[in-house]
């Protein structure tokens, strides 16, 4: 590697701290007072209009939806570029040369086919027992927190995360064998898909009604009802998201 290689990091990661003070310093140097206006409004018509006791859920499912939708895709290509790289490094690693294949040969010598190494088993059985049992356990206190996210502390991305705890649960209590059910990569991968399209599907049905894009699609009915059901389908997709990439981590996923 020549020098020229070896300082772009370097001036890369100078260049990111530069731009990050420039767009934060503003916000260090203000010394005027914070408005207060729209935060009294939620405070005391937040419960009325949207029905649900938890303010923040109120919030970013209700009065601010759109930026909600901001968020899940922030994190739908964080996750798909986490797995993207996995996977490159998992296929990398994952080779091995030292056995000689049937197909020929190559310089005069046996070819040699790659083949993938077994992943070592780092779990014990205890682990495996105690996890197993706790995974749906867990799965179901994630639910819940989705569930009733509108009136406790909670909602979509919390319950996600807690799900996403389960599955990594159910993936490490599966005895060393490839995760199946819900902890299988494939299961994963195509309810993030659906939880996301559904997603996507919520917000056009304000417009089709037309109440507005990420509004209630009944025109003249409590949004509490919305809330829940976008609280639940954000929780589906951040749960598996996550617990896709983190059984991607255990080397459960398989990219072939």
């Amino acid at each position: 590697m020549n020098a020229q290689a070896k300082r772009a990091p370097v001036a890369a990661a100078v260049l990111s701290i530069l731009v990050a003070a420039a767009i934060l310093w503003p916000l260090v140097a203000f010394d005027g007072p914070w408005p207060r206006e729209l935060g009294a409004y939620l405070e005391s018509r937040g419960l009325e209009e949207s029905g649900a006791r938890n303010l923040v859920s109120a919030i970013y499912l209700g009065y601010r939806a759109y930026d909600t939708l901001g968020e899940t895709i922030v994190l739908l290509v964080a996750v798909s570029g986490a797995i993207g790289m996995i996977a490159a490094a998992g296929t990398t690693l994952a080779i091995d040369y030292s056995y000689p294949a049937k197909d020929g040969a190559v310089d005069g010598g046996e070819a040699e086919k790659p083949i993938r190494r077994k992943a070592k088993k780092n779990r014990t059985d205890l682990i495996e027992v105690v996890t197993g049992k706790l995974g749906p356990v867990v799965l179901l206190f994630g639910f819940y927190v989705m569930l009733f996210g509108h009136v406790s502390p909670g909602g979509g991305f919390q319950g996600g995360v807690v799900v996403a705890s389960g599955i990594v649960f159910l993936a490490l209590g599966s005895k060393g064998k490839p995760g199946g059910g819900l902890s299988s990569a494939s299961t994963l991968a195509k309810l993030e898909a659906a939880g996301f399209a559904a997603l996507i599907a919520g917000g056009f049905l304000g417009l089709a009604s037309g109440t507005g894009f990420f509004a209630p699609p009944l025109a003249g009915t409590s949004p509490l009802g919305f809330i829940i059901a976008l609280n639940t389908v954000i929780g589906l997709k951040v749960g598996a998201g996550i617990g896709f990439l983190c059984v991607a981590m255990l080397g459960e996923a398989d990219y072939d």
